[in-house]
């Protein structure tokens, strides 16, 4: 098993609201309570990352928490393509098809995100992914 930060996860370690920073701080506890791998896909940095002073916050999350950042190889851009394909999706949905192609080519993950809806489509035919709210309540 695996837990997979996407990121909106990533910010909020970093600087997000502090409901929602407790609620990720939990999921990263609980996965390493499990010895479970805590990734992101290097494609969710272009979300966080803008070349600002808040981007040192992002760093420090990912080196605090001991986030593994996965590359996007051929095998993950590939599946990440057929992924859209299955749900009919173009590319505003790439980012997120990633981390479900990374989670997918694992095999057993669960995927930290606010956009849960999104993220369950594009996993619909990956049933070895579990989608986890990190909204609080």
């Amino acid at each position: 098993m695996m837990l997979l930060l996407d990121s909106e996860a990533l910010s909020a370690i970093a600087h997000g609201p502090l409901a929602r920073r407790h609620r990720v701080r939990s999921l990263i506890s609980e996965a390493r309570r499990r010895e479970e791998r805590i990734t992101a896909v290097a494609t969710t940095l272009t979300e966080v990352v803008r070349g600002r002073p808040a981007d040192a916050a992002v760093y420090n999350s990912l080196r605090r928490e001991h986030v593994f950042v996965r590359p996007v190889d051929q095998d993950i851009a590939v599946r990440a393509g057929h992924l859209l394909e299955s749900v009919g999706a173009g590319s505003e949905l790439a980012v997120d098809a990633f981390v479900v192609a990374a989670a997918d080519l694992f095999g057993r993950a669960v995927i930290a995100t606010v956009d849960t809806e999104d993220m369950r489509l594009l996993a619909s035919r990956c049933p070895a992914i579990q989608v986890a709210s990190i909204n609080p309540g």
